[in-house]
């Protein structure tokens, strides 16, 4: 039996912004209540995730392994990345490292010094802190902070946010010396970024995406072969040939995902994500081989869609409703999984134990953490994800399943019948698409849909997924299925009628044959 989805959820005493993962069994999260607001303190937790059993629903296996509380007199942690030990060097280091967006006091911003890149070491027990450092021009400014962060290998980059409308930056930083590597003033708030390696970076303006090669110190603009109908939100690098970039509809009505090439800013594919989703706040990817990986969107109501991203094609997986009971900050991946080794009859019974997953973080200004466990299947070249099926994708499975056995009964009844010897025209008759909606198995069909929703909502049909039932997205997804059916019939027919008359045809030829004999 295929492994299922295990979500676990862990309340903390502080609201969420910001996460990542360390590996795929320790989770890192901050936030606060920010600057002076006594009952609200400004944490960050070092949480451990790897428990899987399915708990109570009045328990949870999320464990807390660490907690550093930061000065209330400054803001809270807006922003981290994880800088994951490498074994590139002899001096690597052999501890993870935090880094965190943390403004300091608006006193000390008043007076020119803003220490808001924050440095800390991990291990199992203690979150320690190791430097403080100032990277933006924010003199006599208290509007300036660290808005977006991201950190891979030994680059990181930051950008900033603020309320005025000068003076954004976007700055590139090593994370083996702290030293500044790259920096550019831009005329738009940033908003998103990505590190692909020690030298790659792309970030995002509302309307422009931006690569930079950090040695070369080279900033080009892709030319988008597509109308930015609304607002860039998020983007990611998938592999190094393609990213994936959110756009968020004017007005709240919607998002889009699309996938673009690096080298030219082609957009590769485009997927609207599901109707209720009014906008995205938040996308994180994983690459799982070198032509495929996951997408996780994070919704504005609450809901994380999860898409599978394969061969430059983009499906939903999987939609997660009513995660939590506020906004969603931030969802983050945990690392993938090593490729699995080559098959070999010593390993075999071993692996087949072995569980591969990858694990999905979410974070909410309501306090809450919920961390979902997602199985995978390995590849020839890496690992691809386990889709849940959808009970609307049951249904539609069973309707499909029905359609088919009326189309083979009358494929069947066309050969019986012309075996038979008799006129198929009329026990055959052609009837027009207009009309195909008034057939009885088509109306049985269409009435069956309401019922099935009602039964869903109500609980006396089984939905085994645990899902929350939208009952407008259902009955859509539904209706229009079954007038894609009642379609297919209609072309089964046409065939059907072309058969029958060269049937009939050479029918009356064998007879004016014997005839003459």
């Amino acid at each position: 039996m295929a492994p299922s989805t295990i979500s676990e959820k862990i309340t903390l005493t502080y609201p969420l912004y910001c996460a990542d993962f360390i590996d795929i069994d320790r989770l890192v999260v901050a936030g606060g209540g920010g600057e002076g607001r006594s009952g609200v303190g400004n944490k960050i937790t070092l949480l451990d995730v790897s428990k899987t059993t399915p708990p109570s629903q009045n328990s949870t296996n999320i464990q807390q392994l660490a907690e550093h509380v930061l000065s209330r007199d400054e803001d809270s942690c807006m922003s981290l990345a994880i800088v994951r030990p490498t074994t590139k060097s002899k001096k690597a280091a052999t501890k993870p490292k935090l880094i965190g967006g943390v403004n300091s006091s608006e006193k000390q911003q008043l007076e020119g010094k803003n220490e808001h890149y924050r440095v800390f070491e991990l291990s199992n027990s203690e979150i320690e802190p190791v430097s403080r450092l100032s990277f933006f021009d924010s003199a006599n400014r208290t509007d300036v902070y660290q808005r977006v962060l991201r950190a891979r290998g030994g680059l990181a980059a930051i950008a900033s946010g603020a309320s005025g409308k000068t003076g954004f930056e976007v700055k590139a930083i090593s994370t083996e010396n702290n030293q500044l590597r790259w920096g550019a003033t831009i005329e738009s708030e940033a908003a998103d970024l990505d590190v692909l390696d020690d030298e790659h970076l792309v970030y995002c303006t509302d309307k422009e995406i931006f690569t930079v090669t950090v040695s070369d110190a080279k900033q080009t603009k892709l030319k988008l072969n597509f109308p930015v109908a609304g607002k860039l939100r998020s983007i990611r690098y998938l592999t190094s040939e393609r990213i994936l970039a959110v756009v968020n509809a004017p007005a709240r009505t919607g998002s889009e995902l699309v996938l673009l090439d690096v080298a030219t800013g082609t957009a590769v594919t485009r997927r609207k994500l599901h109707t209720g989703i009014s906008a995205v706040t938040s996308l994180d990817v994983v690459t799982l081989s070198p032509h495929s990986g996951a997408a996780a969107v994070a919704g504005a109501d609450q809901t994380i869609e999860l898409l599978v991203v394969t061969n430059d094609r983009i499906n939903t997986a999987q939609i997660f409703r009513n995660v939590h009971p506020f906004q969603i900050t931030k969802v983050a991946f945990s690392p993938a999984p090593s490729p699995p080794p080559a098959p070999s009859a010593d390993v075999e019974e071993k692996e087949e134990e072995e569980a591969h997953v990858v694990r999905l973080a979410s974070t909410s200004i309501g306090n809450t953490c919920v961390v979902h466990t997602l199985p995978l299947i390995p590849t020839k070249d890496g690992y691809t994800l386990l889709a849940a099926r959808t009970a609307s994708q049951t249904v539609l499975t069973v309707l499909l399943s029905l359609i088919t056995v009326v189309v083979l009964a009358v494929v069947l009844q066309v050969v019986f019948v012309t075996r038979g010897g008799l006129n198929i025209s009329e026990l055959v008759p052609h009837m027009h698409m207009d009309h195909i909606h008034e057939r009885p198995w088509v109306k049985s069909l269409e009435a069956n849909v309401d019922a099935l929703i009602a039964g869903l909502k109500s609980g006396a049909a089984t939905n085994p997924f645990g899902e929350n039932v939208n009952e407008d997205e259902l009955r859509e997804e539904l209706m229009a299925a079954v007038k894609k059916a009642a379609e297919k019939v209609e072309q089964v027919e046409e065939t059907v009628d072309e058969t029958v008359k060269k049937v009939e045809h050479k029918v009356q030829e064998n007879i004016e044959e014997k005839s003459e004999l």
